[in-house]
């Protein structure tokens, strides 16, 4: 069974058993997370840095490959939060699984499985597959969530950037709009790209944070946070700087 620790310890480092309720974990606006860079730190990998939209039209942009950057919307802000471990560590209404299209325990997030006990394996066999882009939802057996809700990641490759773009924008989206259909407000997710898959880290997380601060703007009454959950020191970075540039207001 999980055990509710303090949001400064990481499940990681508790065996795989620490549960951590949402009002532990800070908001991204509330966190020392969008502190300015250490002296001396380039530049560029500030969380204040202004960033490009790599997934930005010339139209879209002005023509001219104009930057771009969302409008502030702090209701949306307080809805996100950035989190170092696993997302089924965290007391939310629901976490996302990376999985293939099988939806089998081979191919899951690392560490899932092992946690929710084998009624999941057993109920993910007669769900019938997932398609690429595509989720669907479980119970959450002996994870502190209510629910989990797999999705399936496409594989990545530079001829077919643009496909593979949208089939990870879908799969964010899928997942916000079951999490909706179920009556469920917060979710907490992984990042979905797999390194099997080939997806680049940087254009990933962008796409995630992209896809959900669209959709928050208009189903923000029905969400009430969303927890991108991070394994590596790499990764955090990564999401830091995008959701910086996504969310904050111009410095």
């Amino acid at each position: 069974m999980y055990r509710t620790v303090a949001g400064e310890a990481m499940a990681s480092d508790a065996g795989g058993d620490a549960a951590v309720r949402l009002d532990q974990v800070p908001r991204w606006t509330d966190s020392d997370q969008r502190a300015p860079s250490a002296e001396g730190e380039d530049p560029a990998l500030s969380p204040y840095s202004y960033f490009s939209d790599p997934l930005t039209s010339g139209a879209e942009a002005g023509g001219g490959g104009a930057r771009s950057r969302f409008p502030v919307d702090q209701e949306v802000n307080s809805k996100i939060y950035l989190w170092r471990g696993n997302p089924w560590n965290l007391e939310v209404d629901a976490v996302v699984n990376s999985s293939n299209e099988s939806l089998d325990e081979a191919h899951s997030s690392p560490g899932l499985h092992a946690a929710a006990g084998p009624g999941l394996a057993e109920e993910c066999a007669t769900l019938g597959g997932c398609r690429t882009g595509m989720a669907k939802v479980t119970n959450a057996y002996d994870l502190p969530a209510r629910r989990i809700i797999h999705t399936v990641g496409p594989k990545y490759a530079v001829k077919y950037h643009t496909a593979a773009e949208n089939a990870l924008s879908h799969c964010y989206r899928s997942c916000l709009e079951l999490l909706i259909e179920n009556g469920l407000q917060s979710i907490a997710m992984g990042c979905i790209y797999t390194e099997a898959k080939n997806y680049p880290r940087e254009p990933a997380a962008h796409v995630a944070i992209r896809t959900v601060r669209r959709f928050l703007e208009k189903q923000k009454d029905k969400i009430s946070a969303v927890v991108f959950c991070t394994t590596t020191s790499s990764d955090t970075e990564i999401y830091k700087r995008h959701i910086a540039s996504s969310l904050l207001p111009p410095g």
